[in-house]
């Protein structure tokens, strides 16, 4: 529980800090020493918190490009369709070392396709059924209708590429075949046929592996890794580019562009104490965090999944066991090997995510009384099935089982739900606009209405292709993009430098290192609320504490981040940002649906006394 925490944070809520929160050096580009911490206000901004008013100098050839700010699917796609279809240059934004270094790597499932068999009855409007069904009712039909028409042909358009072999414009991703040398397809949980394309269990490795290779050697893609995006850089009611911070050097710049900037980095999973999230800055919440911070509409924040199999194995992080692996066959059970899942649902391990998450949550959260003593009480078992044939189609998995001693083909495995994806986002229509002009967002950065109140399984990367390859489309390809353009350009030309006042710099090493070390406690403190009080059920009472707590915290991180900028304060300063929408979200929204669950305060058999107990092991 973190009451301490809440209480120390009170007592600093009398804070108040200066007016905007931009980072920018005197001019576009200025350089900070390994041991130097700089912070800058703006003098004269007309867009207020988190918004920075265009500064720097102006080269039109150089700006006139697309900025795609994450390198994942969504990204990729995106800058690919930009440049390839249309010729439009691309600079493509990434916080890692390299842009496999994102969440679409970790997908172990599988991407949707399309069942061509006639006897598997699939179909787009099977597709759409079973979305709107997963969705809780809560999808925006024109959003799933998209998907399910567009769906494959993205997929062949821009994974099963074969138009210029392993050098062609796209990607030809080596999905795994059947005997006859046809595409295999499985099933997963909530689908009415079996529609995934997988690659065993690493599928959004070998699909990231291959459209960030077509992108990186396309002549008009360039790769800029150790890039933060800081803040969104707007003119009036315009994006024109984004404030970076290079986190190897320490280097301030401002990227323009004239036909526009998409954000593509992610979703806000790893706010949370127990996720399925990579470690790193990819699920921090950026993209929510510049959108709010920006005054851009987001939209559907307080639909969080929970994955409902995570690896429980007390003191290590939260691995996920992949979907398909109940969709192959495996069976929830309790420590005394009662199969439990149909407990709450009639389809049992295949319902939708958040009632299996819900089960197993409750499953754990039984007493030692009622389970014959036994420490955990929820168990996948998949140890029916062949060993020889389990360790070939999840690899990926038995690898992480066999450094703690088990072996799926043996071994009932301890699960906990974890935070798992983002449904919601930042507001985009269906071409990936969102409601400020130059501005797209596309992937779990974006909320499109297609996963209502809870993502059906392995809509994620086909979301990612459909939106991603939809906003370039619309750049390049209709005349309203073209329009946007020439605004862009007519803003570009007539911009006016503002001067920046430096408002403090230190060279002191100490310093610094206070200041990250109080980073990393904070973000910690972060993921603490919100796991405690933001989780997989939510109280009234819990949702206030978390909503005063996460705003102290901001204000804190916000600071932290203007006296040091760097990866740890920056991550801090989105964490924080986005943990308080999704908490005032999740308290403006009384109705329970979906991954949204809303117990009265006095509910105890969901109490967050209980946590301790089962997840924070």
């Amino acid at each position: 529980m973190v009451m301490t925490t809440l209480r120390f944070l009170r007592n600093r809520s009398s804070r108040t800090l200066g007016g905007t929160t931009a980072l920018l050096s005197k001019s576009s580009s200025s350089r900070r020493g390994p041991s130097s911490c700089r912070s800058f206000l703006l003098t004269d901004s007309r867009q207020g918190f988190g918004t920075v008013a265009s500064v720097g100098s102006n080269d039109n050839e150089k700006n006139d490009r697309l900025l795609v700010i994450g390198s994942g699917v969504a990204g990729s796609a995106a800058a690919l369709v930009a440049a390839e279809t249309y010729k439009i240059p691309v600079t493509l934004l990434f916080a890692g070392d390299v842009p496999g270094d994102c969440n679409s790597w970790w997908a172990q499932g599988g991407i949707i396709y399309r069942n061509f068999d006639p006897k598997s009855g699939d179909s787009a409007d099977a597709l759409a059924h079973d979305i709107h069904r997963a969705g809780a009712g809560l999808c925006d039909d024109i959003a799933v209708r998209k998907v399910s028409e567009e769906g494959p042909d993205r997929v062949r358009q821009l994974l099963l590429d074969i138009t210029g072999g392993a050098n062609g414009p796209f990607a030809n991703v080596p999905f795994d075949k059947t005997p006859n040398g046809g595409l295999s397809l499985c099933l997963e949980a909530s689908h009415g046929a079996p529609r995934i394309l997988h690659y065993a269990d690493h599928t959004g490795m070998i699909i990231t592996k291959h459209i960030t290779e077509a992108a990186a050697r396309h002549p008009l893609i360039t790769m800029q890794p150790h890039t933060l995006v800081t803040d969104i850089v707007r003119e009036d009611d315009m994006c024109i580019g984004v404030a970076t911070l290079d986190r190897s050097t320490g280097q301030h710049n401002i990227e323009y562009a004239t036909r526009g900037t998409v954000l593509a980095s992610g979703g806000l999973g790893g706010i949370y104490e127990h996720s399925t999230n990579p470690a790193g800055f990819n699920a921090l919440g950026s993209s929510v965090a510049l959108a709010t911070r920006a005054g851009v509409q987001t939209s559907d924040l307080e639909y969080v999944q929970f994955h409902p199999t995570s690896l429980c194995i007390p003191n290590e992080s939260r691995f996920l066991l992949t979907e398909a692996l109940r969709g192959e066959g495996a069976i929830l059970r309790d420590a005394t090997g009662r199969a439990f899942a149909k407990d709450y649902h009639p389809d049992g391990e295949l319902a939708p995510r958040d009632i299996v998450a819900r089960g197993v949550f409750a499953e754990s959260n039984k007493s030692e009384d009622n389970n014959g003593g036994a420490q955990h009480n929820a168990f996948l078992d998949i140890t029916h099935r062949d060993a020889d044939w389990l360790h070939t189609r999840f690899p990926s998995v038995q690898s992480h089982l066999s450094k703690h001693g088990l072996d799926m083909a043996k071994d009932l495995l301890p699960v906990i739900p974890a935070a798992h994806y983002t449904c919601g986002g930042v507001t985009t229509d269906m071409h990936g606009r969102t409601s400020l002009d130059g501005l797209y967002a596309a992937g779990e950065a974006a909320r499109t209405g297609l996963h209502g109140g809870n993502r059906l399984a392995s809509t994620s990367l086909l979301e990612g292709l459909v939106f991603g390859a939809s906003v370039a489309d619309f750049i390049g390809g209709s005349e309203q993009g073209r329009e946007l353009n020439e605004v862009s350009r007519h803003r570009l030309d007539t911009v006016v430098v503002k001067s920046n006042v430096e408002a403090h710099q230190t060279n002191n090493n100490q310093i610094e290192n206070a200041n990250t070390n109080r980073a990393v406690q904070l973000l910690g403190q972060v993921r603490r609320v919100m796991w405690n009080h933001v989780g997989l059920v939510r109280t009234p009472s819990g949702l206030s504490t978390a909503m005063e707590a996460l705003a102290d915290i901001q204000a804190e991180a916000t600071e932290l981040h203007q006296i040091c900028p760097s990866l740890e304060t920056s991550g801090l300063r989105d964490a924080a940002c986005a943990g308080e929408a999704v908490a005032t979200a999740s308290a403006a929204n009384k109705q329970s649906a979906g991954t949204h669950y809303v117990v009265p305060d006095d509910a105890e058999e969901f109490s967050d006394d209980e946590e301790d107990v089962v997840a924070a092991r």
